[in-house]
């Protein structure tokens, strides 16, 4: 029997695993605590490197760019109030100590590390989300000229992290879409992301490393060029995207890394009309669909903590019977 890693790799590579693997066993995903600061100071509150302030509340999954204090008002300014980290000038190896990579088992385990604020969501932390939005209209070529910019320095950070983290796959952060559909258009996005996003793809494939990409929402009428365009290696979506209709059109070309569905879940649970076993019934039900055909990895983050055992108890009844 393979190793719960070299369960994980044949999925990168194409191949059908022996059992559904799942994060957490033979890839561990690393989200950064305070390495770099792509966010606030410990992911909480405070400026990150680029000046934008992060505010968080206790109990919150996550912190929120503050709309208060807006960094650049006005896009063709960008160049000069936009402030980019020296990336040279921080401690690397202070900040993978912090970001715990020391304990890492890279013998079991593949390092999935997470990188926040792509493209796009670097734009509107920036700008605030309208006025980002309605410069995504009134002034393209400031919006290229930046996004190219904000490209070759995430290709530097890669850089710092692929010698300092050694991670075997870089998951990207950058949400283009929306319960019901995308944030903008599909040519907006041909027309003024997806090249840049290339090219920072294809950096990652140079150093050697896997690209999965996290994107939150419907983002079903990209999928297809971010699958054979952008040539990601994995998708880390959720489960409204209809990923038993994707497999079928991208095959094994990329591996479908999904939440389980928590938004559904949660909300009957906080409203006490979900019990223990109709969670672990649909859960079941859950891996045993999605992963049909194989390039499937169910993603726990953001789960309640409560839900966890349960959830491996399930995972363990079925990761032998779907393939």
């Amino acid at each position: 029997m393979l190793t719960a890693k070299q369960n994980v790799e044949r999925l990168y590579a194409g191949e059908m695993p022996e059992y559904l693997p799942i994060m957490g066993q033979g890839i561990i995903n690393n989200v950064p605590v305070d390495g770099y600061r792509e966010r606030g100071p410990l992911n909480q509150n405070g400026p990150d490197w680029f000046g934008v302030q992060w505010k968080w509340e206790p109990g919150e999954p996550a912190p929120m760019p503050s709309e208060d204090e807006i960094v650049l008002e006005d896009i063709s300014e960008w160049q000069s109030v936009v402030k980019f980290p020296d990336l040279d000038a921080w401690d690397w190896e202070a900040a993978a100590v912090r970001d715990r990579i020391d304990s890492f088992d890279f013998e079991n385990n593949l390092l999935y590390q997470m990188i926040h604020n792509g493209l796009f969501e670097r734009l509107h932390e920036l700008m605030g989300f309208e006025n980002a939005m309605c410069s995504l209209l009134t002034d393209p070529e400031e919006i290229s000229a930046l996004l190219d910019r904000l490209a070759e320095y995430k290709c530097r950070l890669i850089d710092k992290l692929h010698e300092h983290y050694h991670p075997d796959v870089i998951c990207y952060h950058d949400d283009w879409g929306t319960q019901r559909g995308l944030f903008f258009s599909p040519e907006i996005w041909r027309d003024l992301i997806k090249s840049p996003t290339k090219r920072i793809v294809d950096h990652v494939h140079s150093l050697g490393m896997k690209f999965d990409l996290h994107c939150c929402g419907d983002i079903r009428p990209l999928i297809p060029e971010i699958v054979h365009d952008l040539g990601v290696d994995s998708l880390n979506i959720q489960k409204l995207n209809d990923i038993p209709a994707l497999k079928k059109l991208t095959g094994s070309k990329v591996v479908y890394n999904v939440f389980l569905d928590t938004q559904s879940l949660d909300v009957r649970w906080a409203g006490g009309v979900l019990t223990e076993e109709k969670l672990r019934e649909e859960i079941r039900n859950e891996m045993l669909t999605l992963g049909q055909g194989g390039y499937y990895i169910p993603q726990l983050l953001l789960v309640r903590p409560e839900w966890v055992t349960w959830i491996m108890e399930e995972y363990e009844k079925v990761k032998g019977d779907i393939y």
